[in-house]
């Protein structure tokens, strides 16, 4: 079980692929079973529905084909039992549903997590968080695809590495939005699919479970029921030559003067850990004040440069850019601060600010993540590692 750290929410979008709209699916309950295979064949990429990254390459579609896998059937996770009503701490939400998890009939290598359903209130800010046993029955497993589908009104799913501790099997009010670990997976749209080119895939040790965590802003005058369904799809491991993880750089240390064009800048700089790294895709991440974000390496390289906060654009590079240890990363976002105070860094995106960088890279020893906090008003940060386990 790992540590959780009081850090920022993230709610860009790392995949090399993504889909547009779509909502999300039934909550459903019950107990799942289904085959899951204990090897799993190469799996070819499925092709055909992922769109581009935005102004940086071209998203990765994928080949079609058929994926196969050996081994016995074993029974999913998702349990029967009824979960009980939280009344939300302020937010409102009402939780409880058990959620599932279920092997799929169509791919032997591809597992559905379903959230329990909960309803967001008009007018109301919610974070919700189910923790699940690991998906594929005990088993390490290399992740090749992972896919999101999300009720419109979301602003960020995470998918940790871990359950909480203790675990929460049923959806409920998250006791601390800040929490944050390792992640296997993170969508800021409706709809999301991270899909890793052959060769490469993201680990998911057989001993570590999942947590979901749903953030939703309903500025509607309407309640309404919101459902997350999450799918993963794992490849053979021999298969893969390059591991992903997750690079996260973040200023904790964060205000926003009152006024326009308020900018605050931050500088991280690639450990020597991992010797050289390769960025495949790399997104920002501000809350409803910002209104211009641009990373760029020290070699000049522009990583990212949008206008949107709500749902920023996948940046893909094709090529992957090379960072050697040393190179560092600066990003900035430019606020429009019209509330007549100073906004600070927090959960809210309504009444907090935030200003990170984030990406996905290859090749990470034993699939580790690299993070950067900045808790200095100068902007620098320290770089650790965050070991999924």
């Amino acid at each position: 079980m790992q540590t959780w750290r009081v850090v920022a929410l993230m709610a860009a979008v790392l995949g090399l692929s993504c889909g547009t709209g779509g909502s999300g699916g039934s909550g459903s309950t019950g107990s799942a079973s289904g085959s899951d295979p204990g090897a799993g064949g190469s799996s070819d990429n499925a092709g055909g529905s992922s769109s581009p990254g935005a102004s940086g390459g071209a998203g990765s579609s994928g080949t079609g084909g058929s994926a196969s896998g050996t081994g016995g059937s074993a029974n999913g996770t998702g349990g029967s039992a009824n979960g009980t009503t939280n009344s939300g701490s302020g937010s409102g939400a009402a939780g409880g549903g058990s959620g599932s998890v279920d092997a799929s009939v169509s791919d032997p290598n591809t597992v559905t997590i379903t959230m329990g359903s909960f309803v967001v209130p008009a007018g109301k800010e919610v974070f919700m968080c189910q923790d699940f046993d690991n998906p594929f029955n005990g088993v390490d497993v290399a992740i090749g695809t992972s896919e999101s589908d999300m009720t419109a009104g979301s602003h960020h799913l995470h998918v940790f590495y871990g359950e909480d501790s203790p675990a929460s099997k049923t959806v409920s009010v998250c006791q601390n939005p800040f929490e944050f670990r390792s992640l296997l997976h993170v969508a800021g749209q409706p709809h999301l699919v991270t899909q890793y080119p052959a060769g490469m895939a993201a680990k998911l040790k057989g001993s570590v479970g999942l947590r979901l965590q749903a953030h939703y802003l309903n500025t509607a005058s309407a309640d309404y029921t919101a459902n997350v369904v999450v799918r993963l799809t794992k490849v053979d491991p021999a298969t893969v030559t390059k591991w992903v993880a997750q690079l996260y750089f973040n200023r904790t240390v964060l205000s926003v003067l009152p006024g326009n064009n308020q900018q605050v800048s931050t500088t991280c700089t690639v450990p020597s850990t991992y010797g050289p790294i390769s960025l495949i895709s790399g997104a920002s991440h501000m809350h409803s004040r910002g209104i211009h974000y641009v990373a760029n390496t020290s070699a000049g390289t522009k990583l990212v440069d949008t206008t949107e906060w709500d749902e920023p654009p996948i940046v893909a590079y094709d090529p992957p850019i090379g960072l050697n240890p040393g190179d560092s990363i600066t990003w900035t976002c430019t606020y429009d601060n019209q509330t007549g105070g100073t906004l600070n860094f927090g959960d809210s995106a309504q009444k907090n600010e935030m200003c990170i960088f984030l990406a996905r890279f290859y090749s990470a020893p034993s699939g580790d993540d690299i993070e950067c906090q900045s808790a200095t008003a100068s902007g620098a940060g320290q770089v650790t590692n965050n070991v999924p386990q």
